[in-house]
């Protein structure tokens, strides 16, 4: 059986097509036994998640869970506690899946020594603005990472856009940032391999503004440096410090196709030292955690 399991906050614009794109059986490729859990503190992202489910007949298939608005941790292990799937695939309201891609996930599965598997998120805007082409940069220089990477059979942290993994305990800390490189270091430990899934695509809206940007990136690439605090991590290898991006160093000028491109490339360089700058700063000297609520929206990208 497979367990879907939608988190989601403040999302009644998007949280339609996510679930659409899971439980479309002919669209996701979705085998028959499935189930759909959607986990959201607000009224208005549910009742939206609801409608849907209802226009797809899916019934006793969907499953809704209110979130106290201790966040997305605890929004996963109050569905993770309940689900019934052997193989769990998690995904955000505001993500939707290409067709076939948990077709794709799931078929990756029939390796015995796969614990847990990513799909690919790519860019759902075009290239021609500033951010939009840094979007689809980042979301390709990703894809180029982890396939080189899986192609060695080495540790890679999955994509939280669009993750797979078979059911195991897992006692997520509420206060986790990046909780999908959490889960990610709990399968590498339990000794499973992580594998890619490059044709399960997720399609992502990424942010529009500075703003936005930096507080997406320094939650999530600062969660790293977050983790080395959990014992059940100490030791293993980090992956994502500034260190581990220098390896990427040209990868931004050979991906320009034109003079403007290549500009907007040179402009990612100051914007990722300030990133890491951020980073150090919260993260390290500051501290700093989850915000109260337990959910930090990036608006521009809903």
């Amino acid at each position: 059986m497979i367990t879907v399991i939608i988190t989601s906050w403040k999302e009644p614009k998007t949280i339609g097509k996510a679930i659409q794109s899971v439980g479309d059986v002919s669209y996701s490729g979705i085998p028959d036994n499935f189930e759909i859990i959607q986990v959201s503190p607000d009224d208005e992202t549910l009742q939206a998640g609801y409608k849907m489910s209802q226009k797809l007949k899916l019934a006793e298939k969907f499953i809704q869970i209110r979130d106290p608005q201790k966040g997305k941790p605890y929004a996963y292990k109050m569905a993770i506690d309940i689900a019934k799937g052997d193989i769990i695939i998690t995904t955000d309201g505001d993500v939707y899946f290409g067709e076939k891609a948990i077709e794709h996930i799931v078929k990756a599965f029939e390796d015995k020594r796969i614990g847990g598997v990513s799909g690919r998120p790519i860019s759902a805007q075009s290239k021609d603005t500033f951010w939009s082409y840094i979007g689809n940069l980042l979301a390709d220089s990703a894809h180029h990472k982890r396939t080189s990477t899986a192609n060695k059979n080495e540790f890679f942290p999955m994509s939280g856009y669009i993750m797979a993994f078979r059911k195991i305990k897992l006692a997520i800390p509420q206060d986790v940032l990046s909780d999908d490189a959490y889960i990610s270091y709990i399968i590498a430990k339990s000794g499973k391999l992580i594998g890619y899934a490059p044709q399960a695509l997720a399609y992502i809206k990424y942010p529009d503004n500075y703003k936005d940007y930096m507080k997406q990136k320094v939650r999530s690439h600062g969660g790293y440096q977050q983790l080395k605090k959990y014992p059940e991590i100490q030791g293993m290898k980090t992956t994502r410090t500034f260190l581990d991006e220098l390896r990427y160093f040209w990868f931004p000028i050979a991906y320009a196709k034109n003079i403007r491109e290549f500009f907007w490339s040179l402009l990612l360089y100051p914007l990722r030292i300030i990133q890491w700058i951020r980073i150090f700063y919260e993260r390290v000297i500051l501290k700093k955690g989850m915000s109260a609520t337990g959910w930090d929206r990036i608006e521009s990208t809903k």
